[in-house]
């Protein structure tokens, strides 16, 4: 998949792209609070109306990356792998490689 840059196109709108590509469904409305800029990009509890919490990665789902200090970010576990928006455009990764540097991995299915 390949990313459509624009203004303000983040991590979350790739995820929303991701997700109606391989899947058919529109989640842009339940990602709502990531599609802001990385400035005001917030994970809040306003999240999981929208989606349930996960166990374990279970393809597809989304994946939600946090550490302290920095904008939480999103991508999509399917295959086996994890596929995201990094500074240098989208990657597939391995889980492990994916998680390196993050205090929190969760993961979520829409309701």
């Amino acid at each position: 998949m390949e990313a459509t840059l624009r203004p303000g196109y983040n991590c979350a709108h790739f995820l929303c792209d991701a997700w109606l590509e391989e899947t058919g469904c529109d989640i842009s409305p339940v990602l709502a609070c990531f599609l802001a800029p990385v400035a005001r990009r917030t994970a809040h509890h306003g999240l999981t109306r929208g989606l349930r919490r996960l166990p374990a990665p279970v393809g597809p789902c989304v994946v939600l990356w946090r550490r302290g200090g920095a904008a939480p970010h999103v991508g999509l576990y399917v295959r086996g792998r994890v596929l995201h928006l990094t500074n240098n455009g989208p990657v597939r990764q391995l889980l492990a490689v994916a998680k390196v540097g993050y205090d929190s991995v969760r993961y979520y299915a829409p309701r």
